[in-house]
Order: C-alpha cells, then structure tokens, then sequence
C-alpha cells in the first residue's frame, strides 16, 4: 500500500516536473529557438508563417487572430534575436520576450506610454496607442552583422 502511494506521488511530480518544462519552452521567445517561432503559430492560431530570407538571418510573420503581426527573427545558428510587433491590441510580451520579459515588465511600471530600454544586453522601444501598438526587441549581442538595429521592426 505505502508503494502505490509512493508511486503516485513520484508521478505526480514527475509530471508536474514535465510540464514546467512544456511551459518554459513555450514561452522562449526572445533568445529561443526556431522550435518557439512554430510553437507561438500554433498558440496564437495564426496560419502559417511567412518566411523571408534575409543577408543572414530569417524572418517569420505571423498573422495571429486578434489583428497583431508578430515578426521574429532567426539567426543562422536557430536562435531568435529579435522580434517585431503591430496591430490593434498589445501582444502576449511574456510569451514574445521570453526570459526578458522581466526587464520589460519593470521599465512597464515605471512609463506606460513608451516603453524605451537600450542596454549591452537586450533593446525595446515599445509605444502607441488604442489599436494601433507596435514595437521591437532584439538581443545586440546575437544581431547578425550583415543587419543593422533599424532591421528589426
């Protein structure tokens, strides 16, 4: 009896372990991989994404439900270093910043209007106004040299 709890309880975490995981992947966004572009297609219920090759890099637009356009930015080695936005209502930045999301969050409390961080590490201009937002983020760091920030929108 004490080993089917036991048992039980290893799976319960087990899963729970799994799908904390699932959850991270999802949300990799900025800094993720090629695998977060196809897994944020089939989170916003977009169609398929457009892909446009560019001097080193790809470009994925997605056209999701609620009007936004999500463009995000594949460098050769798989790794998403920047991403783009507009439309009508703001989009999901959790889910489109990944582990950045936090910076955006605290420079969010401090202006709600324009959202401006410029950093070594990561850049966001972020403003507009009832349905019509729009923005980017990119990771200096990973842009490729054959684009420049003004690339990425």
């Amino acid at each position: 009896m004490v080993a089917r709890h036991q048992c039980a309880a290893l799976r319960r975490r087990a899963l729970a372990a799994i799908s904390l995981l699932l959850c991270a992947a999802a949300h990799a966004g900025l800094g993720g991989s090629l695998d977060s572009v196809y897994a944020d297609q089939q989170a916003s219920g977009a169609g398929s994404a457009l892909k446009t090759n560019l001097a080193g890099a790809t470009q994925y637009t997605l056209q999701q439900a609620n009007g936004v356009t999500i463009r995000q930015y594949v460098g050769a080695n798989g790794t998403v270093f920047g991403v783009g936005w507009s439309g009508p209502v703001l989009p999901d930045f959790k889910r489109l910043l990944g582990a950045h999301f936090a910076a955006y969050d605290q420079a969010q409390h401090q202006n709600t209007r324009h959202i401006s961080i410029q950093s070594a590490d990561l850049v966001v201009e972020a403003g507009g106004m009832m349905r019509s937002f729009s923005g980017h983020a990119l990771l200096p760091g990973l842009l490729p040299p054959t684009l420049s920030r003004l690339d990425i929108r």
